[in-house]
Order: C-alpha cells, then sequence, then structure tokens
C-alpha cells in the first residue's frame, strides 16, 4: 500500500513537472515570434536578390516555434499523435531549411513517409492502452485503500471495492457495464478497462478539477 502511495506521488509530481517544462517552452514560444516581425522588417528593406538566405532564415524559425508548440502539446497530453508531430516537424525543417545533398534530402523524404505509415497502420489513440492517463487498479482492490492512495473521499457505502463502486454508479445511473465506460464519482472520473464475464477485472482512476 505505502509503495502504490508513492508511486502515485511520483506520477503526479512528474505531471507538475511536465506542465512546468510546457510553460517554459511556451514562454520561448512567444519571445521568439517576435524575432518574426524582425524577419518581416529584414525581408522588406533587404535588396530582392539577397531576401533568399533571409527568407529561408525565416521559414527555419517558423517551423522551429511550430516544433516547440508541438512539443507542449506532447508534453500536455501524452498521445502518440503529438509525438508523431514533433517528428514530422522537426524532419520537415531538415528536409526543407537544411543545406544537405540529395542523399540526406531522400532519407528525410523517406522518414516522413514512415511516420504517415506508422500513423496508418500502427497509430493507437493512447500512449496509456486506454487508461487515459490514469492509475490501474484491480476491481478487487478495497475502496479505503483506493481512497488513502488517491486522496479521494469516495462514500465507503457505494462498496467495499472499486468495482463494486463502479457497479453501484452503473446501477444508479442506469449505464450498463462495459469495457470503455467511465464514471465521475465526486472528483474522480473512473474507466472500465476490462471485464470478463460481465465481471469488472481492472479500472483506471483519474482526478480531475
Amino acid at each position: 500500500m505505502f509503495y502504490d502511495k508513492l508511486k502515485f506521488r511520483i506520477k503526479k509530481m512528474t505531471y507538475v513537472l511536465e506542465f512546468a517544462l510546457a510553460m517554459f517552452i511556451a514562454a520561448s514560444v512567444v519571445v521568439g515570434m517576435v524575432d518574426l516581425v524582425k524577419y518581416l522588417v529584414m525581408i522588406f528593406t533587404t535588396n530582392p536578390i539577397e531576401t533568399y538566405e533571409i527568407f529561408q532564415k525565416f521559414l527555419g524559425h517558423v517551423l522551429l516555434l511550430v516544433v516547440g508548440v508541438e512539443l507542449i502539446v506532447m508534453l500536455v497530453f501524452h498521445s502518440p499523435g503529438s509525438v508523431m508531430e514533433v517528428l514530422l516537424y522537426a524532419i520537415a525543417r531538415k528536409v526543407l531549411i537544411g543545406n544537405q545533398g540529395m542523399f540526406d534530402f531522400m532519407i528525410g523524404i523517406i522518414a516522413i513517409a514512415s511516420i504517415f505509415a506508422v500513423r496508418k497502420f500502427l497509430y493507437v489513440e493512447d500512449l496509456s492502452n486506454g487508461t487515459d492517463s490514469g492509475n490501474v487498479f484491480s476491481a478487487a482492490t478495497p475502496l479505503k485503500q483506493i481512497n488513502d492512495i488517491m486522496d479521494l473521499n469516495i462514500p465507503e457505502d457505494m462498496g467495499n471495492t472499486i468495482g463494486g463502486v463502479v457497479s453501484c454508479a452503473a446501477k444508479s445511473s442506469f449505464r450498463p457495464l462495459i469495457v470503455g465506460a467511465e464514471f465521475e464519482i465526486l472528483n474522480s472520473r473512473i474507466r472500465i478497462l476490462k471485464m470478463k464475464d460481465g465481471v469488472i477485472e481492472k479500472v483506471s482512476i483519474r482526478i480531475h478539477d
């Protein structure tokens, strides 16, 4: 029980740290956007023949800011889609802006095509295998233990186990017990992850504001 509670605390702290990093990146992106205005002024005031190099740096700066924005999405939402977007924009920036030869250009094109292939054939909605970034528990876990680990106050008269709580919530809301069903109880969101013969075996719990 102590181990589970410590693991939950550490996981919660990592989310806070990731959010703080995302805020730093967001601030850097906003500051970096000021340089875009400077690039535009340079493009308008420079001889047209000499604007190619400036415009190339302008595009590189824009794509770098886009990568920063996608990093924020990746840190906040933890989705494989956001990871692929970061890789896609980073490779596109290298291909479009980098001064590489034809071989490196073709490698970049193959890398982009590979990302699209992964997205089409191997894509999953959530890196956490459907846990909705929550903590996974056996449905037989006592409710008192769940309340202690996750600092919840789910009424114990709803059931002795977390599975019993979900069954009670389903019965009171006239909803069927199926895999993927979610139930909001106080400030928690409980999702059914696994069932067998109509019995809940595994759930995930996520705290929301």
